[in-house]
């Protein structure tokens, strides 16, 4: 068998050449042999090669694509296999890509990063040596290769609810490769031992893991969906950079040009809960616009005439409510407009209540499962496949778009298990199709209204993949309501999403002392500043603080999206004391920013040591101190201490100090 195959294709017809249940060995992988390799140079500076390769005795074909933007050394791969045999094949799964991973590297110095992910509880990243995830097997003294593996996988139409879908491996020496996957449904990536060599299997859905098979016909081909490789010899935190520069080149290669960080205030968290009307609105209004807000997004319930009572299983009709706003919905956006601000709206197009009113007319174009509508949670879920469903979510949409509204919230809030086998080989199959029908119907809609911001949400952050992000402007990072927690999704957010799409939730209620108020704007303004709470009842201080967070996110959103982010203390715990983030840009002599957040305890931080600078305290402003920060500057380095158990934050200027030296943090605490 070839030592290096870079297509796994699974078939029923010729499974592997090595039983176990791993994703690698694959008959027809082994048989792959190359025909010829294209290169193409495409526009906005991306390079293209294809490599061509074919199993005469399956009569399969592969075609792997590989482009790359200039100036980051990232690769995005995507397999193709064509039948050219007279038979049909039934495939069981196709790898996007599969490699040998820092093969140079010893086996006991690589490590991977990877990020668990659960509601309210997202980017809780994880260190582990893979010599303990993947044992030595001793395979020299048996000839056998080993048959363990290590796997990251999604599951259902949520591609984050369980793991984030990006990870990196690195050798300690400092080389780091990572990896994004940018599907918007099932996807699977594997680890095993490659004799004493890592070996790195990325996939979309598999029979195994997500019920999917393909059968192609003769003359009939399958394309898997995409995913990246970035590799930097400075880390992890290195590899990070790359990935960030290539996400920045694959949105421009969409063709996003809206602005950068808007700042939004959203009725719903901690806040109206779905249950706006007039009155409330009238007060939120324009404390929003006082703040310095521009955009206001009306969330959830704007389409409900049920106050007392559930309302998730009438949804579907997406109409505004006849009993919330005097004078009706459009009074509202009005208001919102005369304020100076875009109006916005929530939608869940996705979701056809079973008691809405066009349940019966909308049941036929909704998922199906051995002939039954699939439905949860009082819910069924349009399918995507379908022409039908596609044209009333477009002129749904089309409506919404026509009251005036910039800015669209689109949530998916439920998740449909395996998917429908209507009209498709397998379950699995059939949610990978309506999966890319509906990341393409979201890139339309951003070119169909170029003027209109849309947000990714599913649950907060349960949906955060590049298949979405590179036509949705931000991503809603957690639905979480405890903002003590919330400082860890928002530090780890950026290893899988850019920080000016970051919309991390900023909270300011008039009950919270001063550091709370503190610390959830410093969450908030690590991302693009995206702000709910009362803003109407905060006192004349806690609105000032608002005010200046509003100020200092339009000061430096011009730069966000130059900056690379960087974890200066090491990525956090879901319990550390100590929280740290910093926006560096590529040039070593430009400031950035240092976020630093204390969640209680009384412990001292070393935040930077003689390589970094740290410049003036940008937030909170001067005059408006809430605990005091003991910040000591010693020949080691600077540290900081928070008297007692107050929860604080802080946001300094930085910049390197040496511009030659490795970024701290990259040999943080295993």
């Amino acid at each position: 068998m070839p030592a290096n195959v870079l297509v796994e294709c699974f078939t029923l017809e010729h499974g592997r050449a090595f039983v176990d249940h791993r994703l690698t060995q694959s008959r027809v992988g082994s048989e792959l042999r190359p025909i010829n390799v294209e290169t193409a140079d495409l526009p906005q500076g991306w390079s293209r090669w294809s490599v061509h390769q074919r199993d005469d005795n399956s009569g399969l074909e592969a075609d792997v694509e590989i482009t790359a933007p200039k100036g980051a050394a990232a690769l995005r791969f995507t397999t193709t296999i064509r039948n050219t045999s007279a038979t049909p094949v039934h495939l069981t799964a196709v790898s996007i890509t599969s490699a040998t991973v820092l093969p140079s590297s010893s086996f006991d110095d690589l490590r991977l990063r990877f990020a668990r992910s659960g509601w309210m509880a997202e980017n809780r990243w994880e260190s582990h040596r893979l010599a303990d995830l993947l044992v030595d097997i001793s395979p020299d003294m048996h000839g056998n290769s080993a048959r363990d593996a290590f796997r990251l996988s999604a599951e259902s139409g949520w591609s984050a609810s369980l793991f984030a879908p990006t990870g990196y491996v690195e050798d300690e020496a400092g080389s780091c490769v990572g990896w994004q996957i940018e599907h918007n449904g099932g996807w699977t990536v594997e680890l095993s031992r490659r004799h004493q060599s890592l070996g790195l299997a990325i996939y979309g859905p598999t029979d195994l893991q997500h019920s999917w098979m393909r059968v192609l016909k003769p003359g009939e081909s399958f394309t898997t969906p995409s995913a990246t490789l970035a590799f930097s010899a400075s880390g992890w935190q290195g590899a990070v950079a790359q990935m960030s520069d290539y996400r920045r080149a694959l949105r421009r290669a969409s063709g996003e040009k809206k602005l950068i960080a808007p700042v939004v205030f959203n009725d719903y968290l901690n806040t109206l809960k779905a249950d706006p009307d007039s009155a409330k609105l009238s007060a939120l209004i324009p404390a929003a616009a006082r703040a310095g807000a521009e955009v206001f997004c009306i969330d959830a319930g704007w389409f409900a005439n049920e106050r007392d009572t559930d309302w998730w299983a009438n949804v579907g009709q997406w109409m505004p409510s006849t009993t919330r706003f005097e004078g009706g919905l459009d009074a509202v956006l009005k208001m919102i407009r005369e304020h100076g601000m875009v109006p916005g709206l929530w939608i869940e197009p996705l979701a056809v209540g079973v008691n809405s009113p066009v349940a019966a007319r909308l049941e036929p174009l909704c998922m199906k499962r051995d002939g039954v509508t699939i439905i949860e949670q009082d819910r069924m879920r349009l399918d995507m496949r379908k022409p039908e469903a596609r044209a009333y979510l477009t002129a749904v949409l089309d409506r919404m778009v026509g009251y005036g509204i910039g800015y669209l919230k689109v949530d998916d809030n439920y998740s449909i298990g395996v998917g429908p086998d209507e009209g498709a080989d397998s379950p699995g199959d059939g949610l990978l199709e309506h999966s890319r029908a509906w990341s393409a119907w979201l890139a339309e809609l951003a070119q169909r209204f170029p003027h209109v911001l849309i947000e990714n949400c599913a649950s907060g952050g349960m949906t955060t993949d590049y298949a979405l992000l590179a036509s949705a402007h931000l991503q809603s990072t957690s639905d979480t309501e405890d903002m003590r927690r919330y400082p860890v999704i928002a530090a780890g957010a950026p290893l899988v999403v850019l920080p000016e799409q970051t919309a991390n939730w900023g909270v300011p209620q008039p009950d919270m002392p001063l550091g709370e108020i503190v610390s959830t704007l410093t969450v908030s303004l690590a991302g693009s500043l995206y702000l709910s709470g009362h803003l109407d009842q905060l006192s004349p201080l806690q609105a000032d603080l608002v005010a200046a967070a509003v100020d200092l996110a339009k000061a430096e959103r011009d730069a966000l999206g130059q900056r690379h982010p960087i974890w200066p203390t090491g990525l956090p715990r879901w319990d550390s004391e100590w929280v740290t983030l910093a926006h560096l840009p590529a040039r070593p002599d430009d400031d950035g920013l240092l976020f630093v957040w204390h969640r209680g305890g009384g412990s001292e931080l070393v935040v930077v040591d003689g390589r970094w600078q740290l410049g003036e305290q940008l937030f909170p402003p001067a005059g408006i101190e809430d605990v005091a920060w003991n910040v000591t500057h010693t020949a080691s380095g600077i540290t900081m201490q928070v008297p007692g158990k107050e929860i604080s934050a802080r946001i300094y200027r930085i910049r390197r100090h040496n511009s030659s030296a490795k970024e701290p943090g990259e040999r943080e605490e295993k």
